[in-house]
């Protein structure tokens, strides 16, 4: 499989601001498809590999769609669904620790 969904509980704008702070942790360049789409190589566990990465508003979430486009000569196919994985985890991962970082500051300031 070359694809991997999650739903998440924040809003598309949310999602796609996270996946461009991602993306520039990372010092990689990326392409906007349109309002809800990009593309670009990321490197992964040493491997870069073309990915597009989609979100998309649903009744019970947003949805992160990350997709293997071009993947690194050689990559297994086992290699490629842990690369894709890995990108989708480093956005969820993003998105907790903001949200987990954003609660404990407004917790904080409300008890000063």
């Amino acid at each position: 499989m070359k694809t991997t969904q999650r739903m998440l509980p924040y809003g598309r704008q949310y999602i796609i601001v996270a996946i461009y702070e991602v993306l520039e942790q990372d010092g990689v360049r990326y392409e906007k498809m349109d309002s809800s789409s990009i593309v670009s190589e990321i490197p992964v566990y040493g491997n870069k590999s073309v990915f597009s990465i989609s979100v998309s508003e649903q009744t019970d979430g947003t949805q992160l769609l990350v997709t293997m486009v071009r993947p690194c000569t050689g990559l297994s196919a086992e290699g490629i669904q842990r690369a894709i994985t890995a990108v989708a985890d480093r956005i969820s991962q993003y998105l907790e620790n903001e949200t987990v970082l954003a609660n404990a500051l407004l917790r904080r300031s409300k008890s000063h």
